[in-house]
């Protein structure tokens, strides 16, 4: 724990529960270590993986959407994350610049993020859909290899798509050159933002 106990440091196993909806502290958290999920509930059951985070990256329960069932942040396996009381930053820090400056870093990055996921949710395609998220990911490790944050299966929870026709989806980008996997490794050949049009949607 830091001075003032502004940072608490606190690591969870797979599937456990970061931040929800329900909780009662007004916490910014950061992962430090592995990859979490922002999920939402619907009232039939149904998981919807609406972001993720990986190291470095920040969240926070005000920026929750409003989704109409439950929302939280989970682990997708082991992770660590620190976690800052942002009313005692907001105490500790008076002019309150630090504190403004690091909630300002994270409605922008959340802003981003949604806008990513809306564009790629958005796209007619499944073919689209797969390709437009490859060249998001392509472009934020600046190569063509990149690998997936995460498994296929929360994969197609986050694309909104049935697994099966996205493992078939991409069966057919492999054999047509376009992709090449190897576990969660994938190069793509994906040329200024542009991807190819047809396939299964």
């Amino acid at each position: 724990m830091s001075r003032a106990g502004l940072i608490v440091i606190r690591e969870f196993g797979k599937r456990q529960i970061l931040m929800d909806q329900n909780d009662g502290t007004d916490q910014v958290g950061i992962l430090l270590e592995g990859t979490a999920f922002l999920e939402s509930m619907n009232r039939e059951g149904q998981r919807r993986i609406l972001d993720y985070y990986e190291p470095g990256e920040s969240f926070a329960r005000k920026c929750f959407p409003e989704t109409g069932g439950v929302c939280y942040v989970i682990s997708r396996a082991r992770c660590r994350a620190a976690f800052v009381d942002d009313r005692k930053l907001m105490l500790h820090y008076r002019a309150h610049e630090r504190r403004a400056a690091l909630l300002e870093e994270i409605l922008t990055a959340a802003q981003r993020r949604a806008m990513m996921h809306t564009d790629i949710l958005g796209q007619r395609t499944l073919r689209q859909k797969l390709l437009t998220y490859f060249g998001y990911l392509q472009r934020q490790k600046g190569g063509d290899s990149f690998i997936l944050p995460f498994s296929y299966t929360d994969c197609a929870d986050y694309l909104a798509v049935d697994r099966s026709a996205m493992m078939r989806e991409l069966g057919r980008l492999r054999e047509e050159g376009i992709l090449r996997t190897q576990g969660r490794r994938l190069w793509a050949q994906i040329v200024s933002g542009k991807v190819p049009e047809g396939g299964a949607g």
